[in-house]
């Protein structure tokens, strides 16, 4: 999330809400505004946002005793949990991209689940969110036009202008393939599981698969990238 007081490269204040790989190009220095990751990961609430949905389906799922049917009220209290940090950042005026975005991946893995009867399928759209992802990345850096180069430079307001250093190329290629890692951990982790239907082991990789694996990865595209925009 960007803060009210954080100005981007040109000076003028971002007229979006950024997280992720864009909340770092934005501004890789650290500010009063706070720590570029902890606005690209969309501060507090949003870490809240990503983590608390997720972990509030687990521990329901396993106070109910893990029933084989579907987890009703698992489901109901992750759509709910969501659906409150929307409306909590309505009520307090504050961007509600990512909280709305939460809402929809939340309650369209619920609503998938529901329809089809089968509680696996909760975790359908993360599956396909992370392998449209990764195959994004990995062709991007393939052709030689790596995401994490295209989503830094349009960040900051330069364009591709990087492309025309062949330093800079190569590490956002780097950067690229990282993330592309990730993804592709993600998959091979979590597919199998949704093959064999064990939505309970399921619930808890997605948590440690989540921000625990995000944050690492966060971390070092940010110290890639300050080396190469050295703001003070």
């Amino acid at each position: 999330m960007t803060e009210p007081d954080e100005k981007t490269p040109a000076g003028k204040k971002s007229p979006i809400e950024r997280s992720g790989l864009a909340a770092l190009g934005e501004s890789t220095a650290v500010t009063s505004a706070g720590h570029p990751l902890l606005r690209a990961m969309g501060g507090f609430l949003g870490i809240a946002e990503t983590v608390l949905p997720g972990l509030v389906f687990l521990v329901t799922y396993a106070a109910s005793g893990f029933p084989p049917g579907m987890p009703w009220l698992a489901l109901g209290l992750s759509v709910g949990v969501s659906a409150a940090f929307t409306v909590w950042r309505l009520i307090r005026r504050q961007p509600v991209t990512q909280a709305v975005a939460g809402l929809l991946a939340v309650g369209g893995s619920a609503a998938l689940a529901l329809w089809s009867n089968r509680p696996e399928n909760n975790f359908l759209i993360g599956i396909y969110t992370n392998a449209g992802y990764g195959v994004a990345f990995l062709v991007s850096a393939v052709i030689g036009w790596p995401l994490a180069g295209v989503i830094v430079g349009y960040a900051r307001q330069e364009g591709t202008a990087w492309r025309s250093i062949r330093h800079h190329r190569r590490v956002f290629t780097g950067v690229t393939l990282m993330w592309v890692g990730m993804f592709a951990v993600r998959l091979a982790v979590e597919l199998p599981l949704y093959l064999v239907g064990d939505v309970a082991t399921l619930a808890v990789t997605k948590l440690a698969l989540g921000l625990p694996l995000y944050v690492p990865v966060l971390a070092l595209s940010w110290l890639i990238i300050r080396s190469l925009y050295r703001e003070k």
